[in-house]
């Protein structure tokens, strides 16, 4: 069992590797600082986890729910999140490269301050995320939902969300934040009424 393996490991390195979990409910376990590798959570459950300052290296969550749980400062490089629901948790102050997010649910999640890399998203729902002061470089978002999301002073130059709802985004008064992203003509309209621009 998941929480078994943390505590055998606690003592010594605090790594773990090359292991699956299988429809395993994790209760308040404290994985602070922990090192995960080739490790594949399939329909797990966490709950009240403590993942803060956690690194997680070529793992695959599928089907998990992770809502509400605390990623803070943690490292994912080359993960992947599908039909999972985070709704909620905290990823602020966390670095993901080269990590891919599909058919996920990651509203009201934390992502402030939070770096991503070499990322993609398809079909997501990242409404009322909090993703100010990120930064986004080389990152594909195809049909993510960012409905009331707040990108205060968020980089995110390059980024291409002509193929995603940023209805009622919210954005500083200088709108400095869209620079240089690419949207399409009815977002262009949207982002413009934020100017006070009336487009015809």
């Amino acid at each position: 069992m998941f929480s078994e393996d943390v505590e055998s490991v606690r003592e010594t390195d605090c790594e773990i590797k090359d292991k699956i979990y299988e429809k395993e409910v994790m209760a308040s376990v404290d994985c602070y600082g922990y090192e995960f590798q080739s490790v594949v959570f399939t329909g797990c459950r966490f709950v009240g986890c403590d993942m803060t300052k956690t690194s997680f290296y070529r793992c695959r969550f599928e089907k998990c729910d992770l809502s509400n749980c605390n990623f803070g400062e943690g490292y994912f490089k080359e993960c992947e999140f599908a039909h999972c629901k985070a709704n909620g948790a905290n990823f602020g102050k966390g670095v993901f490269k080269q990590s891919v997010f599909k058919n996920t649910s990651l509203t009201y999640g934390l992502f402030s301050e939070t770096s991503f890399d070499g990322c993609k998203f398809a079909d997501c729902d990242m409404s009322g995320a909090l993703l100010s002061q990120c930064v986004i470089k080389r990152t594909e978002m195809k049909d993510v939902k960012l409905v009331g999301a707040e990108l205060f002073h968020a980089g995110i130059r390059g980024l291409d969300l002509s193929e995603c709802d940023i209805s009622g985004i919210i954005l500083s008064r200088e709108l400095s934040e869209v620079r240089g992203v690419t949207v399409n003509f009815e977002q262009a309209a949207e982002l413009a009424g934020l100017l006070g621009l009336i487009v015809k």
